[in-house]
């Protein structure tokens, strides 16, 4: 059995929400100098999950890092260079994706290196990108379940019908660890921020897990010094009162710093409605 290393690349579209995609891969066996990396190739393949992105951009980032990895493996005295000299063995595959994988606002990232066992690497990597990419890519494109989404395809049409959307604003709250940003939201004494969240997942933990996430950022923001009512603009599970139950027990809180309100995509018109009467009552009061 031949031991490898191998990534995966990610696409994270909001860092607060977390929400990813599996857009490649890369593996590296260090013996035999194996080095081979598969990307998507298609936008839509990628906007079925995040409508707002800039997708060519992104493809072209994917498309520069599977051709650096390309170069490498057809040349590995790239590693005779002085910046690895000092190694006492062969590069990590960590190593030679840091050199080509930088910081930057693209929203690539990679997974901290894992290991795979296999007869034959070709097959592996085949195995690796076929389930970890796409087969995720395909369960994900036949329903789309984003918190985007949900923004885009039901609360959107309702902000802009009765046009809220346009007096949203950016708004960060500074925390007693971190920085939380909204990207939409209005103030009239203090912040109201919107954060869409799909809830409609195919799996009860993906779900849970969703849920306890943003319980831990409520409580985060409940260490700042800002008063702020946070509304969840969610889409619900299907047919399950027991999960729709706790994702409300668990989420909505009402305490002197965070007030915490659910709305579902039954009531988002009705709550579209009362967002405008609000903001015109606050342009009236000042």
């Amino acid at each position: 059995m031949i031991k490898y290393e191998y990534q995966i690349l990610r696409y994270v579209h909001d860092q607060t929400s977390g929400e990813f995609v599996n857009v490649g891969i890369v593996i590296y066996e260090h013996k035999s100098k194996f080095l081979k990396a598969k990307v998507l190739n298609k936008f839509s393949r990628i906007s079925n999950f995040f409508e707002e992105l800039n997708g060519y951009f992104l493809l072209n980032t994917l498309k520069h890092f599977q051709k650096e990895i390309e170069c490498i493996s057809k040349d590995f005295s790239f590693f005779n260079s002085s910046e690895f000299l000092t190694l006492k063995e062969s590069p990590s595959l960590k190593s030679i994706t840091n050199k080509i994988l930088l910081d930057d606002d693209s929203g690539i990232s990679l997974t901290d290196v894992q290991f795979g066992l296999d007869v034959e690497l070709d097959s592996a990597f085949n195995d690796l990108y076929e389930r970890l990419v796409d087969k995720y890519n395909s369960d994900v494109n036949k329903e789309v379940h984003t918190d985007s989404h949900a923004w885009t395809k039901i609360y959107k049409t309702y902000f802009d019908k009765y046009g809220i959307t346009p007096k949203l604003k950016d708004h960060t709250v500074k925390t007693h660890n971190d920085h939380i940003k909204f990207d939409k939201a209005w103030k009239n004494g203090v912040w109201n921020c919107y954060q869409s969240l799909a809830f409609d997942l195919k799996k009860e933990d993906s779900v849970k897990n969703k849920v306890y996430k943003w319980s831990g950022i409520i409580k985060e923001l409940q260490s700042s010094n800002e008063k702020m009512n946070l509304y969840f603009l969610t889409t619900s599970p299907k047919e399950s009162k027991q999960l729709n139950n706790f994702i409300k027990h668990t989420l909505t809180q009402k305490n002197s710093e965070v007030n915490v309100t659910i709305v579902t995509e039954d009531e988002a018109e009705q709550f579209a409605s009362k967002v405008k009467i609000a903001i015109e009552k606050s342009i009236l009061g000042n």
